[in-house]
């Protein structure tokens, strides 16, 4: 089951902590002046912390996630909202396999939960010193939770239509900057007002992967921007969720071909407090992980009738709702800007019927070709070794003789197709 259809659900389950009990009533031999009980009534009531509401949400990957009230609070905000009309895989669910139509919702509940996982974990597994202080902490979990909000319809496939100068995580800063415009919970207005807004300053900054516009300093906890989006290995809880949701809907990778959750379970904060460092033993499991995201591209986020997919979704949208490309997180139409909408506007050009009709692609030779119903398709996708960019960034600690060898695929997977629209 989805987090989207739990969360739609009327049955949604709730937890409330327990409130504090009235008080009881005196007791038949208390002496004391009935104003001096009521003083010291009100005095253990403002002890009692107030109570708290939390929902819990059933995942297809993470089992339950709870999400405290301020968490909540930006759940339920229509900008996020919203991301439960996006497809996570784009044309994916129509092109190669219906059950893939998870949404961008899910993931980004996946990748908060990872980050809450990811942060556990290198905490635990680590001596350092300053601890993190919880707005950081807070920023972080909350950076993950909104880091894709911004992607437009169809996910990807928006950024082709817009000849990619539409960008999902431009977008999603200004998304993070009405979200706390918005905010009540005590938690989201300190993030935004306390610092000079430093909460709301470092989100943004770790959704982008870049310390760069921060108008602080980090003070020995650089590690985090290793933890939402990785710029420096690739090692991140977006890629962490990611590949294992989507697998699970593609059913590509086995369980041993998708064993990388060490990787992150395992791995510490370094001895300066500006990276994350991972174990040598687990530095095949790291291979695998950029294995399994290669595989997947070329077996679902790459397929060459999804690449052609993407194609005629595109040059519908240029033809009939050019408009639409210009529409950004601040525009109020953004939140009508979504998967059926589209579909819907685009439904009168004629090329969208091979959309809802895939099998009307046919494959051809290369020179079995027309001008006016062929579109081919070409790609080459980086193998795993040349994806993980080199072998020096990543930090390594413990002992190098776990480090296992490797098989080493620098090889692109290269693609050129041909398909005719009957």
């Amino acid at each position: 089951m989805s987090a989207s259809a739990v969360i739609r659900s009327p049955a949604q389950r709730r937890r409330t902590l327990p409130t504090p009990p009235p008080p009881p009533p005196p007791h038949p031999f208390d002496t004391q002046p009935p104003l001096i009980r009521q003083q010291q009534q009100r005095g253990q009531q403002r002890q009692q912390p107030p109570a708290q509401q939390s929902m819990l949400i059933e995942d297809e990957v993470h089992g339950v996630i709870e999400l405290p009230s301020h968490i909540q609070e930006i759940v339920e905000h229509p900008l996020f909202q919203r991301l439960k009309k996006v497809h996570q895989l784009g044309l994916i669910p129509w092109s190669l396999k219906k059950k893939a139509n998870h949404k961008r919702f899910d993931h980004c509940l996946g990748a908060y939960k990872s980050a809450q996982d990811h942060l556990r974990a290198i905490q635990r597994n680590s001596h350092y010193e300053p601890k993190l202080p919880d707005w950081c902490r807070q920023a972080v979990e909350i950076a993950a939770l909104l880091h894709d909000i911004g992607h437009g319809p169809m996910s990807h496939a928006w950024e082709l239509a817009s000849h990619h100068r539409f960008d999902h995580e431009e977008n999603a800063l200004a998304c993070v900057d009405l979200i706390f415009k918005d905010a009540v919970s005590q938690e989201l207005v300190s993030l935004r007002d306390d610092g000079g807004g430093r909460g709301v300053q470092l989100v943004k900054a770790l959704i982008l992967g870049c310390s760069d516009s921060l108008s602080f300093p980090m003070m020995g906890h650089t590690y985090i921007f290793d933890i939402v989006h990785n710029r420096r290995c690739g090692l991140d809880v977006d890629k962490w969720d990611y590949l294992r949701r989507d697998n699970n809907r593609l059913k590509v990778l086995n369980s041993a071909e998708m064993d990388f959750d060490e990787v992150f379970l395992q791995a510490r904060i370094s001895s300066d407090g500006q990276r994350i460092e991972y174990r040598y033993q687990d530095y095949h499991r790291i291979y695998r992980l950029f294995e399994a995201r290669s595989r997947l591209h070329v077996a679902a986020y790459q397929c060459p009738l999804t690449c052609a997919m993407d194609s005629i979704f595109a040059s519908a949208v240029q033809r009939l709702a050019p408009e639409l490309l210009n529409i950004r997180s601040e525009d109020p139409e953004w939140l009508k800007l979504h998967d059926d909408h589209v579909l819907h506007l685009i439904g009168r050009d004629p090329i969208s019927t091979y959309i809802k009709n895939p099998q009307r692609i046919v494959e051809v030779s290369g020179t079995d070709s027309s001008a006016l119903n062929i579109i081919r398709v070409h790609r080459e996708i980086p193998g795993p070794w040349e994806a993980m960019k080199s072998e020096e960034a990543f930090a390594l600690f413990g002992n190098k003789r776990k480090k296992r060898s490797v098989n080493r695929c620098a090889n692109p997977t290269v693609i050129n197709k041909c398909y005719n629209l009957e």
